[in-house]
């Protein structure tokens, strides 16, 4: 339980610090359309990742009444119903991750990488980013309007890209 209790303290900390980012220090500028996600954001991102599997390995141990009670007496901001939840949790932030990645390197090779063969690549990274999105809004569909709501306000999730209206899943 220990181990468990951990992680989610680990947890809480990291969405303090994701919250810690407003809409001015979690978006630079680019343009007056064009907004991207932060570096530090998005290594924010990838270490909540990284201790959400932790989480989920440590898990593993628990049956699901276990880990419901776990979660309950931990204190921990995050909520989960059940181990399920987690992995949800996960597919989600993988998805997230994914389509800023894919989408640093897309502005990375329209800014100054563009030479003959740059056409080419964008046209197989534009594809991935799409589907990650994609898969992304299909997973959150199917989690519910509450359930992700909880979700993007504990990640500090920026309302351009992934808010439900902007998501269009009414």
């Amino acid at each position: 339980m220990q181990n468990l209790t951990r992680h989610l303290i680990s947890l809480d900390m990291l969405c303090l610090e994701l919250a810690d980012f407003d809409g001015q220090q979690t978006i630079d500028h680019l343009s007056d359309t064009k907004q991207e996600v932060t570096h530090s954001y998005l290594i924010l991102l990838q270490q909540f990742y990284a201790s959400l599997q932790k989480l989920s390995e440590t898990a593993s141990a628990y049956n699901n009444y276990q880990f419901a009670g776990a979660v309950a007496q931990s204190g921990s901001t995050i909520q989960f119903k059940n181990k399920r939840m987690l992995l949800v949790y996960l597919k989600l932030l993988g998805y997230i991750i994914e389509f800023y990645q894919l989408s640093h390197k897309i502005l990375a090779i329209r800014d100054s990488h563009f030479d003959d063969h740059a056409e080419a690549r964008l046209q197989l990274l534009y594809p991935r980013m799409i589907k990650a999105k994609a898969q992304f809004k299909t997973v959150v569909q199917a989690l519910g309007k509450k359930d992700y709501q909880m979700f993007a306000t504990s990640l500090a999730l920026p309302l351009a890209d992934w808010a439900w209206d902007v998501l269009r899943l009414d």
